[in-house]
């Protein structure tokens, strides 16, 4: 398969499945190719064998947050683009989440449009043009 007709893989962290799958649902209608993780303790097992372009992970969390997610996942890999999600923004700083690593910050309810463009700039930034332009129909 030519490389710019890969579907970009993108990693979804949410310990609510409701929101796991919707954003699977969603993503995937637009192109990707979505891979859930109920926490990110799975997550990182699933990192430690593939590698995902973008990451969009909650930052509220049962064990560890997203924001510590996100700091483990900078430990190995600075390249992928991290998105923080929450249904909480009062509880958190674009500064502050920027400064441990994460490259957007959504709010819940999702829209799909947001949520589109936020991966379509951060995959922007990561890959080469080609790859990240999308028909629309």
């Amino acid at each position: 398969m030519v490389q710019t007709k890969m579907k970009t893989k993108i990693l979804v962290v949410d310990d609510e499945d409701f929101q796991r799958d919707l954003l699977k649902r969603l993503l995937s209608k637009v192109g990707y190719d979505v891979m859930t993780a109920e926490s990110p303790e799975v997550a990182m097992s699933i990192l430690a064998n593939e590698e995902f372009p973008v990451i969009i992970t909650d930052l509220i969390m049962l064990d560890m947050d997203g924001v510590e997610f996100c700091q483990r996942v900078r430990e190995t890999n600075s390249k992928t683009v991290i998105i923080a999600l929450t249904g909480h923004s009062d509880l958190y700083d674009m500064e502050k989440l920027k400064a441990v690593g994460f490259d957007n910050y959504l709010t819940k309810p999702i829209k799909v449009d947001i949520i589109r463009r936020a991966v379509e700039e951060g995959l922007k930034k990561i890959l080469p043009k080609e790859k990240t332009t999308k028909k629309e129909r």
